[in-house]
C-alpha cells in the first residue's frame, strides 16, 4: 500500500502554516489579554482619558468638622471640574498632617493653628499658610472621669489628650486658671487622637480633652463631668476664637513650581466650602457615616454652628485685627509659659495670599458652571 509521504517542498509548505499558526494564536492571546486588562482597569477606575487629565493631590485630615469642604469638595466633584484628582488620607494628629505636606506625601492640609506654629518656631519653612476657614469654638472640652467634679479634684491625677495640638494649649491655660501647674500638680499623657475616648472610657487616664466627635463620646461616658470648655480660655475671651483654629496650609515647593495651578486649586476649595456654607444639612447627608462616624442630626446641628469664612472673607481674617492678633498671643504662650517652642517665629513670613482667588473671580466661575 502506497503511502502518501511529503515532499521536501511539502515540508516546508506545512511548517510554514504551523509557524505562521501558532504566532497568530499567540498574538490572539496578547490582545485578548490586553482587551481584558483595559477592561477589567475601565470598570475599576472610570474612564481613563478623564482620570490621567486630572492633577493628583492627596489632601490630610482627621474627622472634624473643619474638613467638610474637602470631603465635599471630592464627593459633588469639585475639584475635578477644577482639574484635580483629590485622595483624602485619614492623619489624626495636626503634627504629623504637616509633616506629610512638608515631605511632600501629602500637598493640601487643614491642621490646628498650634502645630503649625510650633514648626515655624523649629524653622520648618516647607509649607505656605494661606488660610483660616472657619471659627468654631466650643467643640472641644476637659471631661473627668466619675468622682471629679472640680479641678481641686484634678490635683494627682492623670490628664490625656494629643501634645502639640489645641487642646495642648487648652488643657495647660485652664489648668493654670484654676491655681494647677500643669508641670507638677497632675500627670499629662499624650495620646494619639482617635485613642482618646477609649483610654478614658477604660479609666486609664482620669480626665481627658479632645475636640468633636471624640468629645461627645467622652461626654457619654457615665457619670463623666465636663469641667470646662475651650469657650473658657483667655484665648476666647480675648479674640472669641478656639484655642488653636483652623488653618489651611499648602506645600511650598507644590506651590512654586506652579502657582497657577494652586490658585485653581484653591478656587476649587472655597467653591466646595461656599457650598457647605449654604446646603449645611445636606452637607452633613453627604459626609455622615462616610467620614463621620455619629449621629446625622448631631452631624447638623454641629455644623450648623459653624461660622465659615469665604473666599472674600480671608483677606480681612488674616490680618493684624483678625488671627494674627490672636496668633501672637498664642506664641506669647507657647514660649514664655509653657516654653515647648525654642523661638518666637515671625509667621508673617509663611503667610501667602497671593494665590488666592478673588471673590469676584470665584463668582465668576460658579455661576459659568450653574
Amino acid at each position: 500500500m502506497k503511502r502518501n509521504t511529503p515532499t521536501a517542498s511539502g515540508y516546508s509548505r506545512l511548517n510554514t502554516i504551523s509557524i505562521f499558526g501558532c504566532r497568530y494564536a499567540v498574538i490572539s492571546l496578547v490582545v485578548g489579554l490586553l482587551l481584558l486588562l483595559g477592561c477589567d482597569r475601565g470598570e475599576r477606575t472610570g474612564k481613563v482619558e478623564q482620570d490621567v487629565s486630572l492633577t493628583p493631590v492627596v489632601a490630610v485630615g482627621s474627622q472634624w468638622y473643619g474638613h467638610i469642604p474637602v470631603w465635599i469638595g471630592i464627593e459633588r466633584g469639585i475639584f475635578k471640574q477644577y482639574g484635580f484628582d483629590v485622595s483624602w488620607r485619614f492623619i489624626g494628629k495636626s503634627m504629623d498632617r504637616l509633616n506629610a505636606i512638608s515631605s511632600g506625601k501629602a500637598q493640601f492640609a487643614s491642621l490646628g493653628e498650634i502645630a503649625m506654629l510650633s514648626a515655624m518656631a523649629q524653622g520648618n519653612r516647607r509649607f505656605y499658610w494661606v488660610g483660616n476657614q472657619d471659627i468654631a469654638p466650643g467643640f472641644e472640652g476637659l471631661v473627668a472621669r466619675p468622682g471629679i467634679t472640680s479641678f481641686k479634684d484634678l490635683k494627682g491625677k492623670k490628664i490625656g489628650f494629643p501634645f502639640g495640638s489645641s487642646v495642648d494649649i487648652t488643657c495647660r491655660s485652664l489648668l493654670r486658671q484654676h491655681g494647677l501647674d500643669p508641670t507638677s500638680d497632675v500627670k499629662l499623657v499624650n495620646l494619639e487622637v482617635g485613642d482618646v475616648p477609649a483610654v478614658f472610657r477604660t479609666g486609664n487616664v482620669d480626665a481627658a480633652l479632645i475636640w468633636e466627635p471624640g468629645f461627645s463620646q467622652l461626654v457619654e461616658v457615665e457619670g463623666a463631668t465636663v469641667l470646662a470648655m475651650d469657650t473658657d480660655t483667655e484665648v476666647y475671651k480675648r479674640f472669641g476664637t478656639m484655642t488653636g483654629p483652623d488653618v489651611l496650609i499648602i506645600g511650598r515647593a507644590w506651590v512654586d513650581a506652579d502657582t497657577s495651578r494652586a490658585s485653581r486649586f484653591l478656587k476649587a476649595y472655597f467653591e466646595a466650602l461656599e457650598w457647605v456654607s449654604d446646603n449645611p444639612d445636606r452637607a452633613a447627608e453627604t459626609v455622615h457615616r462616610r467620614y463621620i462616624q455619629q449621629d446625622l442630626a448631631l452631624i447638623q446641628k454641629n455644623i450648623n454652628r459653624f461660622v465659615w469664612h469665604g473666599v472674600e472673607d480671608q483677606r480681612r481674617v488674616m490680618s493684624d485685627s483678625g488671627i494674627f492678633g490672636q496668633a501672637e498671643y498664642v506664641i506669647d504662650i507657647l514660649h514664655g509659659q509653657m516654653k515647648t517652642i525654642p523661638v518666637k517665629p515671625n509667621f508673617r513670613e509663611w503667610v501667602n495670599m497671593n494665590i488666592l482667588p478673588s471673590a469676584s473671580e470665584l463668582t465668576t466661575e460658579m455661576s459659568k458652571e450653574s
